[in-house]
């Protein structure tokens, strides 16, 4: 039993004496045991006429005393080291006046003590590089560390805004592993699709060109497999979920270049089109990463999904019989991407928000699909001038309220394509007619149909309609009808009596 207790206080007097310190404990010890006056404070207590900050600050003097007497022990400690081997060495050298023999020992012997000493230091850095590589590459081996030069920095930024996400009903991704999860690929394929090159041998895109109407050609870059999987994933579960400004039209559910032309005026006083410049190019990876941050995400997963939706221009060069693809550009949203689209609209919410809003003030009506921006103004009743700039609309101020919301906004009008117009014009948007009070389908679509439909039926009377030339014709008729089904029912209904065969 007393063995238990005197267990017992010694465990106390260690806790004790790790609190207050062995000095403070001691002189504790003396005072209780009547070595010290019981009324006069230990030099660690507080005094009756000190105040708490003087106490305080002679605690703080005490400490640096006590580290300064430790300091002081262990020169005197290493000054013995010294003084014994000098002693040990006068020992070893009282019976010769060889003094030369005894200086060179001496320096033989420093210079191997400092030869052991830098190795013993080499050794430890040694080790702690291994250590620290090793460390490295496990780290690298299990995260994301590295997408490319000019794209990584944002990789520290790893926090979060649940709530926001959340609020919007999109899934919250904190780490690339529950990134790969969400877009059900393996973890090493995403490694492999987000790291970007100035120069590869494979490329994560199939690029062609297609022909402009107004001349020239657009790069066009369709996603491999696994990546074009990707970016569907995010189309779905993460773009489609944040709503659209109301005056996009293009590549939305339920909305088209129908749907667009049927909120204009029919037979406009003006109609005013408007195309963006490179709108596609214009998007950068930049711009990309931060609409997936404004939605909640890290920098490090928005980094991330930025990777997946943008790429670069490249051109083919062979070198020694090995043909590589060089980049041209820096990353942009491609044409091609299943994301895309929806990238650009959620992008251009602002730029439709001011557009709309300065169309108002003026009595016009807005739409925009993909970089087509449209205008329509209506006279209105009663209005007594000859011309709309007799009554204060001035077209050319206004376009250039216009060009300076666009460039706000990161984006350039194209001013050769800018087109004004008016009653006496065929009045188009986005390819449709709005003339005469109803949609329509430009005259000379109708013409090249109405042939179609004459020379089908002049071949089926010689031989066998191709198969494809039906479904052609049926396509076509499929598109008036959707346009304006009462306007082209005879037409129509003369299309889908061609059957096949």
């Amino acid at each position: 039993m007393s063995e238990d207790i005197n267990q017992d206080k010694k465990s106390a007097y260690r806790n004790m004496i790790n609190s207050m310190g062995k000095k403070e404990f001691t002189l504790l010890k003396m005072q209780e045991y009547g070595f010290w006056p019981k009324d006069l404070p230990t030099p660690y207590q507080k005094k009756k006429n000190e105040t708490l900050e003087q106490f305080e600050h002679r605690k703080e003097l005490l400490n640096d005393y006590t580290k300064l007497v430790n300091q002081i022990a262990k020169l005197y400690e290493t000054n013995d080291e010294i003084n014994q081997k000098i002693r040990d060495l006068k020992k070893s050298y009282d019976e010769t006046w060889d003094y030369e023999k005894i200086r060179q020992d001496i320096s033989k012997k420093l210079m191997e003590e400092s030869i052991a000493r830098r190795a013993e230091r080499k050794r430890q850095r040694e080790l702690a590089s291994a250590q620290k590589t090793l460390e490295w590459q496990n780290k690298k081996a299990n995260e994301i560390l590295f997408i490319g030069k000019g794209y990584s920095g944002l990789l520290h930024d790893k926090a979060s805004n649940d709530d926001r996400l959340i609020k919007q009903g999109l899934p919250v991704i904190k780490t690339d592993k529950e990134l790969s999860r969400f877009l059900c690929i393996e973890y090493k394929e995403l490694r492999f699709l987000t790291y970007h090159r100035d120069v590869v041998i494979k490329d994560h895109y199939h690029r062609y060109t297609m022909a402009k109407k107004s001349g020239g050609v657009r790069n066009i870059a369709a996603p491999k497999s696994i990546l074009k999987s990707s970016q569907a994933k995010i189309l779905e579960g993460i773009l489609y979920k944040l709503e659209p400004s109301q005056k996009a039209h293009g590549f939305l559910p339920g909305k088209s270049v129908i749907t667009g032309a049927s909120e204009h005026i029919k037979t406009p006083d003006l109609v005013i089109n408007i195309d963006l410049k490179d709108f596609f190019p214009t998007i950068t990876f930049e711009r990309v990463r931060g609409m997936f941050k404004s939605f909640g995400y890290s920098g490090y997963i928005a980094s991330l999904m930025a990777m997946l939706c943008t790429y670069c221009e490249r051109m083919p060069i062979e070198v020694r019989g090995i043909t590589k693809f060089v980049k041209t550009t820096n990353r942009i949203l491609p044409q091609g991407s299943p994301a895309s689209p929806m990238i650009t609209n959620i992008l251009c919410k602002a730029l439709d928000k001011r557009l709309a809003g300065l169309a108002s003030k003026n009595g016009l009506v807005y739409t925009r699909y993909a970089d087509d921006m449209s205008f329509s103004l209506k006279k209105p009743d009663g209005y007594k001038y000859k011309s709309l700039e007799d009554g204060g609309f001035k077209a050319g101020s206004f376009l250039g309220l216009v060009s300076k919301i666009v460039k706000d906004e990161g984006f350039i009008v194209n001013k050769e394509k800018t087109r004004f117009l008016r009653k006496n014009n065929r009045q188009e948007i986005t390819g449709i007619v709005i003339n005469n009070g109803e949609l329509a389908i430009p005259k000379k679509w109708i013409k090249k149909l109405r042939a179609a439909i004459y020379n089908t039926n002049k071949l089926k009377k010689s031989g066998k309609v191709p198969f494809e030339r039906i479904n052609e014709i049926h396509g076509m008729a499929s598109w008036a009808k959707s346009v304006n089904a009462e306007k082209y029912r005879t037409i129509v209904s003369k299309a889908f009596d061609l059957k096949h065969e």
